[in-house]
């Protein structure tokens, strides 16, 4: 008997070695940094070309590259197809989203013949990782776009770009995907895609996320989030201050409030076409460079606590209008420094940020960042600009408190509005 317990004895143990090391070997495949999961494949920066300019004032080659037709595969928009390494054979990748592409809506480049019913061709999967493999001959389709729209989404400026007829028509502030260890998918990838269908509204982890435009599969353009109150208002405030940056999950943020031309989200929903193609221009190794000195920004100097692009930003209340102008270049100096981006019109960024991000993208070095900073200390003089900005108290009142943290500043109007829908 106690021979018999030893043995179940030994073989439990033997078991819960086992498990544990399933479990560490679990641990040790998904401990990876976003890097790892790209170390080894070209990213979406190559899909345009080593060459390719990057250049959104060039409005012609804007227009013929959105206007060109595009090869997709022929199923359905939510359908993935997987790359496979030979005709009929294994995966070339894996990973979770990983080695798909989605059907009808991303455009492939074919590389090869017509191999017995298999063709050699490259796509982007979610991880923004540019592969290389088989998929069957007759799923490819040339699809031509619309001829009236066209988009272009850059990573680097978080900018969309809206073209109309041939000629730059508006920007608009966004937020693309921003990837973290656990979910290496969250990057919006690169390359380009075709508008397929208007989604609507969803809710996504306690966000909700009005008139959805699906582009890449699981990946939308759609407005800005909003948290429903318990008294059915909406609250912006947390998602929107985020435009201009990288914030979401892999789709595309756009602002809810209309800029100059008044255009926003909702104009795009109203106006935009089935087959609109969406040009997505990567960010890594690219660098943003700084805003001219003497680009003009506007403030408030009765109270205002933010920076805007515009004398007559649609955040603040028209009886502050026009705001007082100031230079990019008196950003950083005195009084200015206190100011934040405008979450509504945002604004150009500050150099440190435009450094940090530059830094990220490897576009730029810590030893080049530390060189540029002693050559400012070099050529600076002890004479500090003075601001020309009030000192005057913010009173924030218990209303304004509740409504919206973005509402604190006195010019700013409260940007809740009264939901009257029914999700």
């Amino acid at each position: 008997m106690k021979r018999i317990q030893k043995g179940y004895r030994l073989l439990a143990l033997v078991l819960a070695m086992t498990l544990l090391m399933g479990i560490a070997a679990v641990d040790g495949a998904s401990a990876k940094t976003v890097a790892q999961w790209m170390d080894g494949f070209e990213t979406g920066a190559a899909w345009f070309g080593d060459d390719f300019a990057y250049d959104i004032t060039d409005t012609k080659a804007c227009w013929d590259l959105l206007m060109k037709p595009i090869t997709v595969l022929d199923v359905a928009e939510n359908t993935t197809v997987a790359l496979l390494k030979e005709p009929g054979g294994e995966r070339v990748n894996k990973d979770k989203l990983g080695g798909v592409v989605a059907g009808s809506t991303a455009a492939v480049h074919v590389l090869g013949q017509d191999e017995d019913g298999w063709t050699l061709i490259e796509a982007i999967d979610d991880y923004n990782r540019l592969m290389q493999g088989y998929v069957k001959t007759k799923l490819l389709k040339t699809v031509t776009p619309n001829n009236k729209y066209g988009l272009i989404i850059d990573k680097l400026t978080q900018r969309m770009y809206i073209f109309v007829d041939g000629a730059l028509y508006s920007t608009l502030a966004v937020s693309t995907g921003v990837p973290n260890d656990e979910q290496p998918y969250n990057e919006t990838s690169a390359g380009e895609y075709l508008l397929s269908s208007w989604v609507g509204g969803f809710d996504s982890e306690g966000m909700y996320c009005d008139m959805a435009i699906r582009f890449n599969n699981g990946d939308l353009i759609h407005e800005v989030p909003h948290n429903i109150l318990a008294d059915g208002t909406k609250r912006y405030s947390t998602w929107e201050s985020q435009l201009g940056q990288k914030a979401s999950h892999g789709c595309i943020r756009v602002q809810r409030l209309s800029n100059t031309d008044g255009v926003n989200q909702k104009w795009l929903w109203d106006n935009l076409k089935r087959m609109t193609k969406v040009l997505i221009w990567d960010d890594g190794g690219r660098k943003l460079p700084y805003p001219a000195d003497d680009t003009q920004l506007f403030y408030n100097p009765d109270g205002g606590k933010y920076y805007h692009s515009t004398a007559e930003c649609s955040t603040v209340k028209a009886k502050y209008y026009p705001l007082t102008a100031f230079t990019y270049g008196e950003l950083d100096t005195g009084d200015f420094a206190k100011l934040e981006p405008c979450p509504g019109c945002t604004p150009v960024k500050r150099k440190q940020v435009i450094d940090q991000e530059n830094l990220a993208r490897g576009a730029v070095t810590q030893a080049e960042l530390d060189a540029q900073a002693s050559a400012a200390d070099a050529a600076s003089t002890d004479v500090v600009p003075q601001s020309s900005l009030a000192h005057i108290e913010e009173t924030i009142t218990p209303e304004a408190t509740a409504a919206t943290a973005a509402a604190s500043d006195a010019d700013v109007e409260i940007t809740i509005i009264r939901n009257t829908d029914n999700p």
